[in-house]
């Protein structure tokens, strides 16, 4: 099941989003539906979504730039209801420069709390009128886009994943104990939390402390689950985990002439080549409906998606697992010293992970988070 669908890309950081952050969009829809929205008034509701995606842009740029202070440039974000991940390759040596990290998102979030409140006098009668919680309207807007960003910022420091409180507990437990044991203890916290808004929102029979009881159920599995596999990969470099047998079309070749290749092939994705070097990449989907449309003489230069996203080979695959399992399928062309050596995928690590310790007491743990046994 696909859980992250992108954007597009912002100064070279892919932006994507998780399927939980529609529960978000939802949870809006439902409250303005209930208060008996006007039509005029649809036009703040979209102004407010919009402002709370940049409200979590901001929270992500602020690892980011965290991050760059410290010489780590961040590839990519996923924006999550209650916050983002950003995809940081490595993370500093450091454990204080890594809490720094973490806690830079919640503070930009508080920071822009802090200057919205400036704009709203009396602060305390806003939340006292009925008319402020609810729909979003123009007297209520920068009340309410205030409260989110205070949410953001304090919920953010609850110490359960995937929010940044969880985080930092694991970064303080792990000064007396590895990783995987910290990181172990911090998801029975957050399933404990999860399991604890559940049971509230049963109780006081509201919607919203269910689904954020969920959200964190679900984070907090994927978070064990991508760390095991980042102390299984650990030390594993993507040269020595190439695909060398990839499918692979050349960009100047006509829709018709590859068309023949799809009935032996099964292949989802393709690497798109010229003269020698991988320029893109093309779904079988792409060039079948090119089929149906009669584009016989269209070439799949024309169709392909360009602007790759390489991977040095002498990058560790630990630091890419988010970004691979993300899509699973996607093929990434990887470089070894500026020359196309092959491609990845996060199915092939998997293979690749369980071939290598086929003969270990690893093979069971892979095969159970492959999904395999």
């Amino acid at each position: 099941m696909k859980t992250v669908f992108s954007i597009g890309r912002i100064f070279g950081i892919s932006i994507s989003f998780h399927w939980t952050f529609l529960l978000l969009i939802l949870w809006i829809a439902l409250v303005d539906f209930m208060a008996g929205i006007r039509p005029e008034e649809i036009v703040w509701t979209f102004i407010f979504l919009i402002s709370i995606l940049l409200s979590i842009l901001a929270h992500e740029a602020g690892h980011a730039l965290m991050a760059y202070y410290f010489g780590i440039r961040a590839t990519g974000v996923i924006l999550l209801p209650a916050g983002g991940v950003a995809s940081i390759p490595s993370l500093p040596k450091k454990p204080g420069q890594e809490i720094l990290i973490t806690l830079a998102g919640p503070a930009v979030n508080l920071a822009i709390a802090a200057i919205l409140l400036l704009f709203v006098h009396p602060y305390s009668a806003y939340w006292f009128d009925p008319e402020n919680i609810g729909a979003v309207n123009g007297g209520n807007f920068i009340f309410q886009l205030q409260v989110i960003n205070l949410s953001l910022g304090l919920f953010n420091l609850v110490p359960a994943f995937p929010m940044d409180g969880g985080r930092i507990l694991r970064i303080i437990l792990a000064f007396n104990m590895n990783i995987v044991k910290a990181t172990r203890i911090a998801s029975i916290l957050s399933l404990i939390i999860g399991s604890l808004l559940i049971l509230l929102g049963i109780v006081i029979v509201q919607v919203l402390p269910v689904l954020i009881g969920l959200f964190i159920l679900f984070a907090s599995r994927a978070e064990e689950y991508y760390l095991q596999l980042k102390t299984i990969a650990h030390g594993v470099r993507f040269k020595d985990a190439l695909m060398h047998d990839y499918d692979s079309v050349d960009a100047n070749t006509t829709v018709m002439h590859v068309s023949a290749m799809l009935i032996n092939n099964h292949s989802k994705f393709f690497i798109v080549m010229e003269n020698g070097n991988a320029v893109g990449t093309i779904h079988r989907i792409r060039i079948i409906e090119s089929i149906a449309e009669m584009k016989y003489d269209v070439k799949i230069r024309a169709l392909m998606k360009p602007n790759l996203e390489f991977i040095d080979g002498n990058e560790k695959v630990e630091n890419y697992i988010e970004k691979l399992a993300s899509k699973e399928e996607r093929l990434y062309p990887v470089m070894d010293h500026n020359h196309f050596a092959g491609v990845v995928n996060f199915q092939h690590i998997i293979e690749y992970l369980l071939l290598h310790a086929a003969s270990s007491r690893e093979y069971g743990r892979i095969k159970s988070l492959a999904g395999l046994g």
